[in-house]
């Protein structure tokens, strides 16, 4: 499974909700202000970020939104967060440092010598990710704009790129 987290207008979100009838759709609107694509590796970092023993819990809903975007055709793979819990996600991240989700990567992964190289790679790859989903989380939140997630098995955008 593949990730991507999506800005749009509230109101453009509203007729998102309404009109579009697929992930794809979703993908391909002319509606998307920006985009970071978190690729396969969105399940380690949100596990990351929601460990027990992470700093916040609040941080639930951060790749994975909330609310399903429609019950009709598109089934569970689009989700959206409001513009309130896009600011309480914002607060969240702005407490952690990319020190911090690195220690909580290496608590979950336990290494060996032949492991290390291929983890260090892994966790660079978070590091940069973590950067941008903050990057991402404070735009939404000055603009106060709604976060779509898109989670499938192969994400195709058009016009994203």
């Amino acid at each position: 499974m593949e990730a991507i987290l999506l800005l749009v207008h509230p109101n453009d979100l509203e007729k998102l909700i309404l009109q579009v009838t697929s992930p794809q759709d979703v993908l391909d609107s002319a509606d998307i202000i920006e985009h970071v694509w978190l690729g396969s590796a969105w399940d380690t970092l949100n596990k990351t970020l929601n460990t027990e023993n992470a700093p916040k819990q609040s941080l639930q809903y951060v790749i994975q939104a909330e609310h399903p975007l429609s019950d009709r055709n598109i089934g569970r793979a689009v989700h959206y967060n409001t513009v309130v819990r896009v600011a309480e996600i914002h607060q969240a991240l702005q407490t952690i440092t990319v020190d911090a989700v690195k220690t909580h990567y290496q608590y979950l992964v336990t290494q060996t010598t032949q492991q290390a190289v291929e983890q260090e790679l892994n966790l660079a790859e978070l590091k940069l990710i973590y950067l941008q989903l903050q990057d991402l989380y404070r735009d939404a939140t000055r603009q106060n704009l709604a976060v779509l997630s898109v989670i499938v098995d192969a994400i195709h955008p058009q016009k994203l790129i």
